[in-house]
């Protein structure tokens, strides 16, 4: 076989991989670490990049390969609803892990395909972080909804911090 085919394989293995890698790994990970508020929690700059970006407008348009949300107005209640929060935590994580790493595609690529390798990475990295930006976006009102469907049935499963 040429050469340029073990490179297609072996790229489009590296892509399988990391994609599908990282969707599994980051469900395995201990739900205590999406306490973080180092990077977790929205920061004060955000609702003001989310109205530049005009964010509301577009991210329903953008796939979703999880069926949670689909359903969420049919079941309004508080432990969907923490259901429904732990997705957006594992895409985020998901996402930025895959936009982040793809720029390993660059090293195990001969440098003769060098731009292919980093235009590659960069357009991945692209997709992925618009989902991350939705995930960040719905997070918090999310919270706000739980938080309000609690306080009308009078209990609340909150921590001080506002995570799971």
């Amino acid at each position: 076989m040429p050469f340029t085919i073990y490179m297609i394989i072996i790229n489009t293995s590296f892509w399988l991989i990391l994609n599908y890698g990282v969707a599994y790994g980051s469900r395995l990970l201990p739900k205590g670490i999406f306490q973080s508020d180092l990077f977790f929690k929205e920061k004060s700059f955000e609702r003001k990049l989310y109205k530049l970006i005009k964010i509301n407008n577009w991210k329903d348009q953008l796939p979703a390969a999880n069926s949670t949300l689909k359903s969420l107005k049919k079941e309004l209640n508080p432990k969907y609803l923490d259901q429904v929060i732990m997705q957006t935590y594992y895409a985020e994580i998901g996402h930025f892990t895959i936009a982040v790493l793809g720029f390993l595609s660059i090293f195990i690529n001969p440098n003769e395909y060098f731009w292919m390798a980093f235009i590659c990475s960069v357009v991945n990295f692209l997709i992925h972080i618009p989902f991350c930006l939705i995930q960040r976006y719905n997070r918090p009102r999310l919270f706000k909804l739980k938080s309000r469907i609690e306080r009308q049935s009078g209990r609340s499963t909150f921590s001080k911090m506002g995570h799971l």
